[in-house]
């Protein structure tokens, strides 16, 4: 009597790894916690004498941070041998992101909307100009990160997001002009804004 055939064992299927663009989507929503934790603070409050303030200032120097990171990622490969080329994109349109939440609690939730009181602050604070300026070549960045972009405008693509150095230097000077004194951080900040950038501009010299 023949013995009925057993039915092959069944292969587990290979589980599929996400997309890239899956993955820069992943890390950008989760690097959109602390932005979530400063919004937060803002109905329920938080330390200090003037909250919207202090999370006005928090959201801009998280933009700093992550503008510092994008300038990182050449170095790094460069010098250390850490490829996180992948991730330039995700790390500039969250410095784009949180500066836009920098300006838009200036605005509409400092300044109420107010639009001369905003034009005010911008002429007779020293320091604003240079936000603004930073803020604007941020957006311009960011609305021409995607690859369509990179394709319709060709070698000007690369031109136009060398941007990135001035909008560096033009945060380094807004946040060392926020303060009546000199202060460390904002010291710090600068002081690596130019090493990043001396890095870049250095091995570029060094491959011409």
């Amino acid at each position: 009597m023949n013995m009925p055939e057993r039915p092959p064992p069944l292969r587990p299927r290979p589980v599929r790894a996400a997309s890239p663009l899956a993955r820069e989507v992943l890390l950008y929503c989760f690097l959109l916690v602390p932005l979530a934790s400063e919004l937060w603070m803002l109905p329920n409050g938080t330390p200090g004498d003037n909250p919207v303030k202090q999370v006005e200032a928090d959201l801009g120097l998280w933009a700093f941070r992550f503008l510092l990171m994008t300038l990182a990622i050449t170095p790094l490969r460069r010098y250390g041998r850490i490829n996180l080329v992948r991730w330039r994109r995700v790390l500039g349109l969250l410095a784009f992101t949180y500066a836009f939440f920098h300006v838009f609690v200036f605005i509409v939730i400092d300044k109420k909307l107010a639009m001369n009181v905003v034009l005010h602050a911008v002429l007779t604070k020293y320091f604003l100009p240079f936000g603004i300026m930073a803020f604007f070549i941020l957006a311009a960045l960011a609305a021409t990160s995607s690859r369509a972009s990179m394709r319709v405008l060709g070698r000007k693509w690369r031109v136009l997001h060398r941007g990135i150095y001035i909008a560096a230097c033009l945060a380094a000077v807004h946040y060392l002009l926020f303060f009546d004194s000199i202060r460390t951080e904002p010291v710090l900040y600068a002081a690596l804004t130019l090493a990043l950038l001396a890095a870049r501009l250095g091995g570029k010299h060094r491959q011409a």
